[in-house]
């Protein structure tokens, strides 16, 4: 079975700041083989039990604080966030994770309480495959 997405945000503008965390929806989907990434959700759910590889990266004017956090279900996994907003310049930021994850888990990633990402141009992605079955 093959499982792989790839999805960016396309708003067209600024996502964000939000009042509380937000999951973010990558509305984009460029690959999605398996259909495990929900386009309208956000949420990648799985669709067998094994060993996922996820990862994701933003692009961000600093004017407001920026920064994302990759969930397994309603645990925070990894999370980056800039906390000096107020310069002209942009900010760029990525992660990767491994993961073990049961059928049915489901993996996110949210925009911070107060932070916001590009929605332009594909900057702002979400990756994700199965790399073995458990």
């Amino acid at each position: 079975m093959s499982v792989l997405f790839t999805a960016v945000l396309q708003t067209g503008g600024n996502v964000g700041p939000f009042q509380g965390d937000t999951t973010l929806i990558f509305n984009r989907a460029i690959t999605n083989v398996g259909e495990a990434y929900d386009t309208s959700t956000g949420l990648f759910k799985a669709p067998v039990t094994g060993y996922y590889c996820f990862s994701f990266s933003y692009r961000a004017d600093k004017r407001e604080q920026s920064g994302l956090t990759l969930m397994k279900n309603d645990e925070a996994i990894v999370a980056f966030n800039s906390n000096k907003p107020g310069c002209l310049h942009v900010d760029n930021a990525s992660s990767t994770a491994c993961l073990e994850l049961q059928r049915g888990d489901k993996v996110s990633v949210v925009l911070p309480n107060g932070c916001h990402v590009c929605g332009i141009g594909g900057t702002t992605s979400f990756t994700g495959f199965l790399i073995s079955k458990a």
